[in-house]
Parts: structure tokens; C-alpha cells; sequence
């Protein structure tokens, strides 16, 4: 027959008593590349010619196949293909090698180099399967059925037909003269015979021949592994399918792996530009040299950015040390001898970073892409871990906000967001389904669960998509306004709206990898460490330093639901050392332990934040934990921390009262990074650092703070921007806020927020300080500082314990003289003539701690009214 189609000489060599052909172009290191079924050597044509130049490039056709003999009445198993290899490459005098491996050249080819792995330099896979066959699609396993299989693979050219209508790929069609080319070999059917052989040969089950040698090249798979590996794969594929490449790269955790999205089977020539030079750089390799990074994909018009500093430090602990713990979680398994017992799910830092890598590449095959914003509303747990860093592997910008802030705040924050595409738990698809209009612009949608009951796709679609690591994308450059110096968008967290509607804060790459450093070197949490995770966004910080976050179970919205005595079995059980919560919920935790006597020795800092923390709680938590310490951190949403301060320090250092008299909460010196100001309050915006009056020592005013580890700017909200920013040249102060002072040791004294004070014809009332009186009192549980008669005139609303609540007349007489009595007693509150009683504080379902003062005064408003009315 004609063997014009092969551009190159064709060579012979004798073979189990047979011609086998083979091409052999270059000189330099051997690369031995292997067909598969029903290819030949055709194939690598055009890698032979990029090769040949720096590499002795040899091709051989396995017998039957391409243009080595015909063996009518002989067929060959795997066994006998690898020993004819073996035989081809002794003959030649092959010593050293690397090897290139398509479709059925796969699995013979390991075969070979299992005989002689120390011979072999690099490894190369395309589209293929090793041990995978029950993975195969249904016409494969019909084309080995006798009937049909012949009727495909021998008596028609049906199979060789599909096989070139596979070469397709999104951009590219086979040209006629290519098509031809693949089919020279086998225009009859007697130069079929051979195709329908290795169909044949596919052990689908045990009982097969064939079986028994690939469990062989299975056993022998982690020898492979530890040879440099690279996998190039047509992601469009029918045959070798995305799931089938999920199970190839599973066997090699340190490969390479190239994924080429408009490629399908005929791999280098579907993307030949893409593939090939990707070959070409992996083999011509000095060992030990890694691989450069390759060029993501970027978004038109944007500028590239550094990777997303969480993403890199996961992926760096997880390859430094795989088997370190990133999550666990608690799960009740019914027992049939003891009932229910607790169990714990450990997910390791490389299962989790394999998970990672699957949704990153399911989440970029339903088309998300660099600088897309993603809302998160996932339960927390590992999934959301792991969705959350594949988002922000891809370039893209998960944003996280409280699903119980209501649905007017929720539905607000999400129109501001405008997402691209959304993650969600069953339960927050209702408001995907109830608010249609709010999710407009999204490209997709994914349930966080193995099921979805709404159109979409749940966890199960990523189960299909490879594990292997793959080159990050860096996060796009933003654009920049006249005022803020915002870089990227590395995450948005919304605020808790405490004080008024809740805002998107940027979170810019730099600002997290600030806060790492503090939470890490100031804080102490460091790799190794178990921390009970109260508040699930910051276990992204957790993972980012190798501390493992263990989720209690804690119903979305409902912190208070938390079971103290299931946090105990978790501290108990797993020796956590560290928490993160809201004082309210480390109080619940810390009454539970006195009440049954028990203490939690192994946890060494609990950490509370959200509101300020009564020494009440702190007297409760650190007897919880005799072996540890209490602190708290100082800070908000768009800056934490700011300062720092211990129990143990509050509770052995003197503290002042400010020049006019008010005792304030105090919260620690400015961590390392950050500098705090005190400057004349006042609701108007301020442009320039200049324009500020800086307050003295010891005076009362608005807190100010500038640092690396703080946002530069809100989400589309110029207002807020410009409202709670002030630029001092190159660099910004962010406006907390709040209200304070500074004692002369650079102690800050936290007196409440500045929307809270109320200023009268009788001075300016601060909420920290006064509300500080009334708690002290025993019946009262909490108290508020509120604004009624338009805010002019201050009111007292208290929360006392339930067994404390006035029941009758006469106990809110006694009860409310007792109120005037404390009132009296100090100048700061004696011309407080209002008060109420409120029998459940509203508050943030993020902390349970921030009291929603704005919505305590209108009822003590409409209260005055109807009691004067009455």
C-alpha cells in the first residue's frame, strides 16, 4: 500500500517474527511514542517534526496496526504487545528513554516501563485509561460485544470513522488529507483485524485474560509516580472523559497536568500549538527543574494581579504536609449496640486540596472566569471550604454575607452585589426561586449538597473533573478612582448593618495576607492547632495559617441554638486549643461548664469579638479554661484587629476614666502594623488627613485607624467610601466608627458607636460607659442606650434575666425605682429619666452580641407614645 501520507522514512524491524514499522527521526535522548486503537504512529507526526531538532524520536506501529505486518490468524493480548515492545526497544539498542503514550498506548506502554524503570527519564500521558475500564462509555463496551464489535471494528470502517470524527475539537475539524491519513492503513478488512483485537482485549471484568495484567500495571502505578509525569488531555473527549481524567491523574499526585478545554481525543491535533510545546518543554526538562507557571487566563482589558494569598498558602501546606488535619466534623452515626455516638470526619489538607482542584475545574468548565463575583451561601463545613478556595484559585471573588439578617437586608445586599453566579445550600435556593429578579445577571448556579430539587447542578457534577493540581490564576487589577487605592478583590465580606444597612467590604490580597501575619504572629494561632470555629468565615483564616477548623453544629442565622454540651464533648474528644466567637456565645459556654462543674483544660486562647465583652464573661471563660487565656480583639469587618488585650491584662492593670468622667471598655494597644487615632467627632465626610483635629489624651472622640490590614473601599457604595475614608497622601484612614479615647500608654478605651451617642442640651451621652452602670445591677441581663423624641433625650431600655422580669405592676414599680436609684448615683446618667423594659434584645445573627439600639428606640418611641396616650 501507498505510505505517501507518512512524511518521514519509514523503517522496519523484526518483531516476534514479524515486520513491525516504525519511524526514528533526530538524534539526542530517546522519546518513545505509543499509538493507541485504531491510530498509528500518523499520530505524532507533527510532535516528531517539533522534537526531532533536540530529541531522537522513535514510533513504532504495534503489529497489525499502521504499517507493520498483518498476522491473520494471530491475536495478541496485552501481554504479547508489551513483550513485543520489549523485544522492539532491545533490538534497537534503546538504553535510556522517555515515553509519550495515546489511548491503548497507555496502558502498554506502563506495562513496558514497570519492566524497566530505571531507564526511563520522563513520562507522558494523552487521553487515555489505565485501570479505569469500568469508566469507559457505552459504545466502547458495545463495540466489544462480538457481534456489534465486529461489525464496527473488522467487517466496516465505522470505528477507525468515529475515531477521526472524535478529532474534532471546538475550533478545529480534521482537514480530508488528515482523515485519509488515519484511515490508509485500514482500507480492508483483513488490515482491520488488529482493531477488533484490542477491542476485544479490554477486561471489562475478573474473568477476563487481560484482567490479572492490569491489576498488575495497577500495583505497579506508585513506582510510575515517582518518575516527572505529565498529562495532556482533549477535555472534549467522548471516550477518554473528563471523569476518566480524573481517575488517570489520581494515580500521580505530582504530575502536571494540562487540560485543553477545545481539544477532544486526537489530542495534538485538535490543539497542536497548545500541546506540543507543552510536551516539548517537559521533555527537554533538566531534572529537578519544575515548571514554569503557565499563563492563565486572563479577562480582556483587565491587568493581572498576584495569586489569591489563601488559595497559595492552602496549596502550599497541603503539599508541605498533606496529612495535616483542615477540618473536622462532628457527625452522629447510629449504633445499634450503644444508639447514636459522635464521630468525627477528618478532611487533610491534601484531600482537601484535591477537592479544591475538582471544583476549580468544574467551576471553570460552567464558565466562571477571572474577576466574576460569586456569592457564597454554603453551610459551613469543608465544602464550603473548598468552594470557597476554588473560587478564589480561579481569579474570581467569593462573596460572603449573613443569611439571618432578614430577607429586605439579605435581598439589598444582594442586588448590590449583582453576582455572576451563585453556591448555595438547598435552603438558600428558595430565595433564589423566591427572588428571581435578584439573580438576573448569573451565569450558573450550584446546590452545596450531593442533591439539587431546582435546575442546576449539586456537588455530584464535580465528582467527574480531575484532582491534579493545576496553575492558579491571578486575581484581575481593579480599576481605581481618584480617592482609594483598592488593587484586587480578593474576597467581599458584608458587615453585620448593626448600625444601618449592611455594606460589602473589599478585602484586597494584601490586606489578607496582613491579617494573616497578625492573627499568626499576635494572636497565635498557628499550623498544627485544633480551633473551634464559631464564626465560619473565619476558618478562611484558619486554613490559610494549617489550623484545623472543627464546625459544631450550629443552625445558619441561630447562633444561641448552640449545644454547650456538645461543645464540651468536642473540646473534650479532639483537644481543641483555641475558639473564635462572639462573647454572647462564649458566655452560653462558659455558664453550661460552671453549672455541671467541668472545665475545658485543653484550650489555651479564646478569642471574643463582635461587641464589647462584659467582665462578668470574662470572669466565666477564663475559669472554663484554667490552662488558657481570654482576649479581645478590637476591630470590624473592614479592619480586624485593630488592638488586642488579654483578660489577664485587663484584669491586673489600673485603668482611667476619660477627662469627663466616662469609664470606657478597654481593648488593648495597636497591633504591630496598625496606627489609632482620636479625632473631634463629627457625620460629615473628611477629605484629607489634614482636615482632622487629633484629640488629646484621655478625650473622647472618634476612632480612627490606618494599616495594611484594612479595607480600602466598599462595594458600590460611593456614599460609604466617601463617607468612611480619609486619604493622607498615598496611603488612607478608615473611619470606624466608633467612639474613644487614648490613656497615655497608647491604650485605647472603647465607649461605644458613634451612631449610639446622643447628644442633649444636658452633654453627650456614650453608650459603653452608661450601659456599663446598669449591668452591673443583678436583674439586669443587658442594657441599651437609646434615642426617643426624635433622639434629643437619651432612655434606658434593660433586658433583665427572665427570673427577674417584672410580672406585675408592682414589680415594675420596684424594678423601675431601682433603675432611677443607679441613674442617680452617677453624674453621668442622673438625667436619665426614661426607662423601659424589653424582654429579647433584636441583634446580629452573626455575633448575638450587637444590639440593633435603632430599632429598641422606635419601640421605646411608640411605647411613650401609647403610654402617654393612654
Amino acid at each position: 500500500m501507498s505510505v505517501q501520507v507518512l512524511p518521514f522514512q519509514s523503517r522496519f524491524v523484526t518483531v516476534a517474527g514479524h515486520k513491525m514499522h516504525y519511524i526514528d527521526e533526530g538524534a539526542g535522548p530517546v522519546v518513545l511514542c505509543l499509538h493507541g486503537n485504531p491510530t498509528w504512529c500518523y499520530f505524532y507526526r507533527n510532535l516528531v517534526r517539533e522534537l526531532r531538532s533536540s530529541f531522537r524520536v522513535i514510533a513504532p506501529d504495534f503489529l497489525g496496526c499502521g504499517l507493520s505486518d498483518r498476522t491473520p490468524g494471530t491475536r495478541f493480548k496485552a501481554i504479547d504487545r508489551i513483550n513485543q515492545l520489549e523485544e522492539f526497544v532491545e533490538t534497537l539498542g534503546i538504553d535510556r528513554f522517555s515515553i509519550v503514550m495515546h489511548d491503548w498506548g497507555g496502558p502498554l506502554g506502563t506495562g513496558f516501563i514497570l519492566r524497566r524503570l530505571d531507564k526511563v527519564d520522563r513520562v507522558v500521558y494523552l487521553n487515555t485509561t489505565l485501570t479505569e475500564t469500568e469508566a469507559l462509555p457505552g459504545f466502547i463496551k458495545l463495540a466489544a460485544t462480538p457481534v456489534i464489535g465486529k461489525l464496527f471494528t473488522r467487517h466496516t470502517d465505522t470505528f477507525v470513522r468515529l475515531t477521526t470524527a472524535m478529532g474534532m475539537g471546538a475550533h478545529t475539524r480534521l482537514t480530508p488529507e488528515v482523515k485519509d491519513g488515519y484511515r490508509a492503513p485500514y482500507t480492508t478488512r483483513q488490515r482491520r483485524d488488529a482493531i477488533w483485537d484490542f477491542v476485544e482485549d479490554i477486561p471489562f471484568d475478573a474473568s477476563h485474560p487481560t484482567y490479572q495484567q492490569m491489576v498488575e500495571i495497577a500495583a505497579g502505578l506508585p513506582k510510575v509516580a515517582e518518575k516527572p509525569v505529565k498529562i495532556v488531555w482533549g477535555l472534549q473527549d467522548p471516550c477518554f472523559h473528563r471523569e476518566m481524567l480524573s481517575k488517570v491523574a489520581a494515580h500521580f499526585p505530582k504530575a502536571e497536568l494540562l487540560e485543553i478545554p477545545e481539544a477532544s481525543h486526537l489530542v495534538l491535533d485538535d490543539a497542536p500549538k497548545v500541546a506540543i510545546p507543552a510536551i516539548q518543554e517537559f521533555l527537554a526538562r533538566p531534572t529537578g527543574e519544575v515548571a514554569k507557571t503557565d499563563s492563565p487566563a486572563s479577562v480582556e482589558g483587565r491587568e493581572q494581579g498576584s495569586v489569591h494569598v489563601i488559595y497559595d498558602q492552602v496549596m502550599r501546606i497541603a503539599e508541605a504536609a498533606p496529612n495535616l488535619s483542615a477540618v473536622i466534623t462532628p457527625r452522629w452515626v447510629r449504633d445499634p449496640i450503644n444508639g447514636s455516638a459522635l464521630h468525627y470526619a477528618h478532611t487533610t489538607y491534601g484531600d482537601l486540596a484535591k477537592l479544591i482542584n475538582q471544583y476549580q475545574r468544574g467551576l471553570g468548565d460552567l464558565g466562571l472566569v477571572p474577576g466574576d463575583r460569586v456569592l457564597m451561601l454554603v453551610s459551613p463545613g469543608t465544602d464550603f471550604l473548598a468552594l470557597s478556595v476554588a473560587v478564589m484559585g480561579r481569579g474570581a471573588t467569593p462573596v460572603f454575607l449573613d443569611p439571618g439578617m432578614g430577607l429586605e437586608r439579605l435581598s439589598r445586599c444582594i442586588q448590590d452585589v449583582n453576582p455572576d453566579a451563585f453556591i448555595g445550600s438547598p435552603r438558600a435556593h428558595l430565595l433564589r426561586l423566591l427572588k428571581r429578579s435578584l439573580f438576573h445577571r448569573i451565569k450558573f448556579h450550584v446546590t452545596a449538597s450531593e442533591w439539587a430539587f431546582t435546575r442546576g447542578h449539586s456537588l455530584g457534577y464535580f465528582k467527574r473533573f480531575a484532582n491534579a493540581p493545576l496553575s492558579p490564576v491571578p486575581l484581575p487589577i481593579l480599576r481605581k478612582d481618584d480617592r482609594l487605592k483598592a488593587e484586587d478583590c480578593a474576597l467581599i465580606a458584608f458587615t453585620s448593618g448593626a448600625t444601618g444597612t449592611p455594606k460589602g467590604v473589599i478585602y484586597t490580597n494584601a490586606m489578607l495576607a496582613e491579617q494573616l501575619r497578625t492573627i499568626r504572629d499576635v494572636l497565635g494561632q498557628e499550623g498544627g492547632v485544633r480551633d473551634l470555629t464559631l464564626l465560619p468565615v473565619f476558618s478562611l483564616f484558619n486554613i490559610g495559617l494549617g489550623v484545623a477548623s472543627v464546625f459544631p453544629t450550629m443552625p445558619a442565622g441561630k447562633p444561641l441554638a448552640l449545644d454547650p454540651a456538645q461543645v464540651v464533648k468536642l473540646v473534650s474528644d479532639l483537644g481543641i486549643e483555641s475558639s473564635f466567637g462572639s462573647p454572647t456565645l462564649w458566655h452560653k459556654i462558659a455558664e453550661y461548664t460552671l453549672r455541671v462543674g467541668t472545665t475545658l483544660p485543653s484550650i489555651k486562647r479564646v478569642f471574643m469579638a463582635g461587641a464589647s465583652v462584659p467582665a462578668s464573661t470574662l470572669a466565666l471563660v477564663k475559669r472554663a479554661i484554667p490552662h488558657g487565656e481570654a482576649s479581645t480583639p478590637y476591630g470590624a469587618t473592614e479592619a480586624l484587629p485593630v488592638t488586642y488585650i488579654t483578660a489577664t491584662e485587663l484584669t491586673t492593670r489600673s485603668w482611667v476614666s476619660a477627662v469627663t468622667g466616662e469609664k470606657g471598655t478597654p481593648v488593648g494597644r495597636a497591633v504591630r502594623g496598625v496606627s489609632v487615632r482620636i479625632i473631634r467627632p463629627t457625620n460629615d465626610p473628611i477629605r484629607s488627613i489634614e482636615e482632622c483635629e487629633v484629640l488629646p489624651v484621655g478625650e473622647i472622640g472618634e476612632v480612627i485607624v490606618q494599616g495594611q490590614g484594612i479595607s480600602p473601599e466598599y462595594l458600590h457604595r460611593p456614599d460609604a467610601n466617601k463617607a468612611g475614608k480619609i486619604l493622607d497622601g498615598e496611603s488612607f484612614w478608615h473611619r470606624m466608627g466608633d467612639v474613644g479615647y487614648l490613656d497615655n500608654d497608647g491604650y485605647l478605651y472603647y465607649c461605644g458607636r458613634k451612631s449610639h451617642s446622643i447628644y442633649t442640651d444636658h452633654g453627650v451621652f456614650h453608650s459603653v460607659p452608661l450601659e456599663e452602670l446598669f449591668n452591673a445591677m443583678p436583674k439586669v441581663r443587658r442594657s441599651a442606650l437609646v434615642g426617643i423624641k426624635g433622639y434629643r433625650e437619651p432612655a434606658i431600655v434593660v433586658e433583665p434575666f427572665p427570673q427577674f422580669w417584672p410580672e406585675n405592676e408592682k414589680d415594675q414599680e420596684v424594678f423601675m425605682r431601682e433603675l432611677q436609684g443607679c441613674a442617680a448615683s452617677s453624674p453621668l446618667t442622673r438625667d436619665i429619666k426614661h426607662f423601659f423594659f424589653h424582654k429579647s434584645f433584636p441583634v446580629d445573627p452573626r455575633h448575638n452580641a450587637k444590639i440593633f439600639r435603632d430599632r429598641l428606640g422606635d419601640w421605646a418611641d411608640k411605647l411613650l407614645q401609647a403610654q402617654r396616650a393612654a
